[in-house]
């Protein structure tokens, strides 16, 4: 007994002595409570905030019923349910750090035909968005104006559709983030708006297929654009007489079939030092094609057909340098004789300079890249030769008479070849001309001097 009363007395003062320092630690274990209740993750939020559940409704109603295939995409969205929790496609959400909303970050109908006028607030409402699409539908009516695009968003595609009237600049207003907009294939008209040129942040425009006026605005502060396609519309005005339209960072710029005009400036070309892709086919473009198109650092595919040059210059170092693989000048009004630069280009594949007004014979360098059946340590084979429409002249080259069918495409008919008999596929098609509208004198020699020039550079 005198031993257990002597442990509960040692105890009991054990306790007493370490008062002070639990008392002392008392603060900092509470604090450290504190901080695990407030780590502990939130609640992730289930419910769509009902600002956007609103919107989404709005968008819905505009659209047409009699539009909404039963197994559509919009026949889905039943706003008895939660959006962002029940809907199963066209709707992505997304939870904002301290919100308790599940907040919608993107809507993107299915192509099924969808018809009716866009509500003015429908996307202003959602702060949050950063994607539509609404492609491939039948949305009509004009864009509302006065209604900026949320700050948020990065990717606007509204194209195949059926929206017209005036693009409204001030839809643009608020749009720093936008990217990628796609207007493409709907009924716009009247000119591209200025606040277009302000989007800093944009990479794609894509504007082709409307009814689109007046000439392109300045758009060299666009520093981020590097596609731009504005074919099938009735622009016109100058593209490239002088550096400062285009922005410098353009990889692709493509404006076939509207009203274009003026002359193609090499000062303009090396403004643009990204380019890889031109196609400026169906416009009024005059002048010469410069040769430094020719030797520009990065430029792949120059498409200038249809227009009205009148010139080719040749390339700086004999074309060696360039890095086209497709060349199309078809359609122009380009007289002399064939450019021998071109038989020099090393990735050249792809040649067409039909329907003009070039003379002379055809260069032996272009005859041994047509003919070649696989590539030299120089240069790749030409798969495509489009000569016809011209004034050729003079004797078939032996080495073009053993090309057979389906190993490259070739054409000379509507020349002035009459040593061209149609047994060869490449002399098919509209016949030769009259000997009457031809040359009188056949001037090859300057292939001449190509062919002894030739033999000391050709493998």
């Amino acid at each position: 007994l005198s031993a257990l009363l002597s442990s509960l007395i040692d105890a009991t003062m054990a306790l007493v002595a370490a008062r002070p320092v639990l008392l002392a630690l008392l603060p900092l274990l509470l604090l450290a409570l504190r901080r695990t209740a407030s780590s502990a993750p939130a609640p992730r939020p289930t419910a769509t905030f009902p600002g956007d559940a609103a919107a989404l409704a709005s968008l819905k109603s505009a659209v047409a019923a009699s539009s909404i295939p039963p197994h559509s995409c919009l026949a889905a969205w039943d706003f008895g349910r939660d959006p962002c929790a029940s809907f199963p496609c066209g709707l992505r959400c997304y939870a904002p750090p301290n919100s308790s909303h599940l907040r919608v970050a993107g809507v993107s109908l299915d192509p099924a035909g969808y018809a009716g006028a866009l509500p003015a607030a429908a996307l202003a409402s959602l702060p949050y968005l950063s994607s539509v699409s609404l492609a491939g539908n039948r949305f009509r009516g004009a864009l509302p104006a006065g209604v900026p695009l949320p700050p948020s968003l990065r990717v606007l595609d509204l194209s195949g559709n059926a929206f017209s009237g005036a693009i409204p600049g001030s839809l643009f207003a608020r749009a720093s983030a936008l990217q990628e907009l796609y207007l493409s294939r709907n009924a716009f008209s009247g000119a591209i708006p200025p606040e277009v040129a302000s989007l800093a942040a944009l990479t794609r425009l894509d504007l082709q297929f409307n009814g689109l006026t007046g000439s392109l605005p300045k758009m060299d502060a666009m520093r981020a654009l590097a596609h731009l396609d504005v074919s099938g519309n009735a622009l016109s005005g100058t593209l490239l007489d002088a550096p400062g339209t285009l922005p410098p960072s353009l990889v692709s710029f493509v404006a076939r079939n509207n009203s274009f005009s003026g002359p193609v400036r090499a000062a303009a070309l090396s403004a643009l030092p990204a380019m890889r892709v031109l196609d400026l086919t169906g416009n009024a473009l005059s002048g010469a094609v410069p040769g430094a198109a020719f030797a520009h650092p990065a430029l792949q595919q120059l498409r200038l057909g249809s227009n009205r040059l009148d010139a080719l210059e040749e390339a700086p170092n004999g074309g060696a340098g360039s890095q086209l693989v497709e060349l199309d000048l078809s359609g122009n009004r380009i007289a002399g004789r064939l450019p021998g630069c071109l038989g020099s280009m090393p990735q050249l594949a792809a040649v067409a300079l039909d329907r003009n007004r070039f003379t002379g014979g055809i260069p032996d360098r272009y005859v041994a890249r047509v003919a070649a059946e696989e590539a030299t340590d120089q240069w790749v084979p030409f798969a495509r030769l489009m000569l016809q429409g011209n004034f050729l002249c003079g004797a078939l080259p032996s080495q073009l008479r053993q090309i057979k069918e389906g190993s490259a495409v070739v054409s000379l008919a509507d020349n002035c070849l009459p040593r061209c008999p149609r047994k060869f596929f490449f002399c098919q098609g509209a016949p030769q001309k009259n000997l009457a509208a031809c040359p009188t004198k056949c001037d090859t020699a300057i292939h001449v001097r190509e062919r002894e020039d030739s033999l000391l550079e050709m493998p």
